[in-house]
C-alpha cells in the first residue's frame, strides 16, 4: 500500500513540475473563417477531416514554446500588454501548401506588422520559457532551426517565422494531392483581431483557448 502510494505522490509530482506547450497566436476576422471551412469541405470530400472540422481553434503562431505551469500568469499579462497596444490589420492569405512531412498550411504573406508583433512576443516571452526543452525531432537535422531553438525556444521565430494557418496535421500525400488537383483557392484578405494563449498538444494544435485579448 505504502509504495502504491508513492507511486502516486511521484506520478502526480511529476505532472505537476511537467512542461507546457503555450502556443501565444493571433485570431482573425469570418473571411479565414469562410475560407478554411471551405477548403474543409473539399478535403470531406477525399476522405479527410481537417483540424477545423475536428474542433481545432483557427489562429496565426506568433510564438510556441515550452514553459513550467507557473510562468502561465506572467505570459497573460505580456499578451495583455501588447494586445491592448496593437490595431487590427490585414493579411493577405496567398496560397495552400503541402509541406515536406506533408502537412498542410494556408499560408498568409508575411508583412511588418505580423513580423514586429511576432518578434515583439518572442523577445518578451524568452526570458519565462523552459530551458529543459528539447528540439523538435523534424528540426534536428537543420542546423540553423537547432540553433533558434536553443537561442529563442522555437526554431520558427525572427527570419524563420512563417505566418500560416494549419489545415491538416501529417496526412496521406495522395489524399492532399487529390484535393488539390479539384480545389480552386482564390486569395484572399482577413482582418487580425486578436492575440490569444492556448495549451496545445505535441503537435502545436488547440481546442481550447486560455485567455484572448482584442485589438483595438
Amino acid at each position: 500500500m505504502k509504495k502504491f502510494l508513492l507511486l502516486i505522490f511521484m506520478t502526480l509530482g511529476l505532472n505537476i513540475f511537467a512542461n507546457v506547450n503555450y502556443n501565444v497566436f493571433v485570431t482573425l476576422d469570418n473571411a479565414a473563417k469562410q475560407n478554411v471551412e471551405s477548403i474543409s469541405a473539399g478535403l470531406k470530400n477525399e476522405g479527410i477531416d481537417s483540424l477545423y472540422s475536428k474542433g481545432y481553434v483557427i489562429h496565426m503562431t506568433l510564438y510556441l514554446t515550452e514553459y513550467k505551469p507557473e510562468a502561465l500568469k506572467k505570459i497573460k499579462e505580456i499578451v495583455n500588454k501588447i494586445g491592448k497596444e496593437t490595431r487590427p490589420f490585414d493579411v493577405n492569405f496567398y496560397r495552400l501548401r503541402k509541406t515536406g512531412g506533408n502537412w498542410f498550411m494556408l499560408d498568409a504573406e508575411n508583412n511588418d506588422t505580423i513580423q514586429g508583433l511576432a518578434d515583439e512576443i518572442t523577445v518578451s516571452l524568452n526570458k519565462y520559457r523552459a530551458k529543459d526543452a528539447h528540439v523538435p525531432d523534424w528540426a534536428k537535422s537543420i542546423p540553423e532551426k537547432v540553433k533558434s531553438f536553443n537561442l529563442y525556444g522555437s526554431p520558427n521565430v525572427f527570419t524563420s517565422f512563417d505566418p500560416h494557418i494549419t489545415l491538416l496535421t501529417p496526412e496521406d500525400p495522395a489524399k492532399i494531392d487529390a484535393f488539390v488537383s479539384k480545389y480552386t483557392f482564390k486569395p484572399f484578405k482577413a482582418r487580425v483581431t486578436g492575440i490569444g494563449i492556448a495549451q496545445v498538444d505535441d503537435l502545436g494544435q488547440a481546442k481550447n483557448v486560455i485567455y484572448s485579448v482584442k485589438f483595438k
